[in-house]
């Protein structure tokens, strides 16, 4: 039995290499200095800014100023998720190709869904330490109140979410495409294209209706994460509170951006208005199209007979039954009808 070695499990060599490169030198440190610094900022500019509506007869609660600065720094966040998850993957693969390392690439014992899963891993891991090193910025929110622990998860978890989609948004672009340059611009445009289809099709949605006027449903935003944080953020007033909530009060419902997220998440009834939590059918959504990307980069990743079927398809159908089954079962969870007008 001497001879009998225990193997251990080792790491994916991709995200060895990877971090070890990427976090060299003083350029990752200062900017994650420098992301810390504009978040700080930014929650002392919504901060400056509900204290100047106080000023003009207002009265400003502790509750509104955490509730205000948590709706803030979220969508802070997510803007950076957004926009910086494909540019940190479009060019992994393409890169690659683009450097002539991409046939010694997969002239390693690596299979092609490890260099995918490490590539995709190792760009977005710089990407998770912005987020969770701002969670101590995020809780300075818990010492105004008005906000519970549990709508800090949910946005959180929301933004590794969406990162992973848009990083495997990217990374298909990258397979996709032999230059970094075009795979950046595709996946900008699709990028560009589920924040704005979305968004259009829900604010002209009543206008089309019979009677006009009628809400948009929730599922034209189902992939749309500003819409999706939104209702995670977006306090429900009761009744005789609505204006005090969605009009004055908060300090930044007034603004543009954040008044165009509202159709297909907040509708203003008889009763008051509600929001609608569309943000559980973005995540049950994000997952699946994830692992269709995966699989969809995977193939394109091969140097030929892209198309062949092999046995790692087996593992992402499983994966892809598996989310199906829970969105079957959970569907009373995450499908959830707005109330009809009129």
């Amino acid at each position: 039995m001497q001879g009998t070695r225990i193997r251990r499990p080792q790491m994916n060599p991709i995200i060895v290499r990877e971090a070890r490169t990427r976090m060299r030198g003083a350029r990752p440190y200062v900017v994650l200095t420098v992301f810390l610094a504009l978040l700080a900022l930014a929650g002392v500019g919504i901060f400056q800014l509900m204290a100047q509506q106080a000023r003009f007869g207002g009265v400003l609660l502790s509750a509104q100023v955490g509730q205000g600065l948590f709706k803030g720094l979220a969508f802070v966040e997510l803007l950076l998720v957004v926009f910086l998850a494909p540019a940190l993957t479009s060019g992994a693969i393409s890169g690659e190709r683009e450097g002539l390392t991409y046939d010694m690439l997969l002239a390693t014992p690596l299979r092609p869904e490890q260099v995918l899963w490490g590539k995709l891993v190792a760009a977005l891991s710089y990407l998770f330490v912005l987020i969770f090193a701002a969670v101590p910025v995020f809780s300075v929110v818990f010492v105004f109140g008005g906000v519970e622990p549990l709508a800090l998860v949910k946005a959180l978890t929301l933004l590794v979410m969406t990162t992973i989609f848009f990083g495997a948004l990217g990374l298909f672009s990258s397979a996709l495409l032999q230059k970094t340059t075009r795979a950046t611009v595709v996946a900008y445009a699709l990028v560009l294209l589920l924040l704005g289809a979305p968004l259009l099709l829900a604010s002209v949605w009543g206008q089309f209706t019979t009677p006009p006027g009628q809400p948009p449903p929730p599922l034209l935003v189902y992939l749309q994460p500003f819409s999706a944080l939104t209702a995670v953020t977006t306090i429900t007033p009761s009744p005789d509170q609505a204006m005090h909530f969605f009009g004055y009060g908060d300090p930044l419902s007034g603004l543009p951006f954040l008044t165009l997220l509202w159709p297909g998440v907040v509708y203003f009834g008889p009763a008051g208005p509600s929001v609608v939590p569309t943000y559980r059918a973005t995540l049950i959504f994000y997952a699946l199209l994830t692992v269709l990307l995966s699989w969809a980069t995977a193939h394109l990743m091969l140097p030929g007979r892209r198309w062949r079927p092999r046995w790692s398809d087996l593992g992402f159908a499983l994966l892809i039954l598996a989310i199906a089954l829970a969105a079957y079962v959970w569907r009373d969870w995450w499908q959830v009808a707005p109330p009809r007008m009129g």
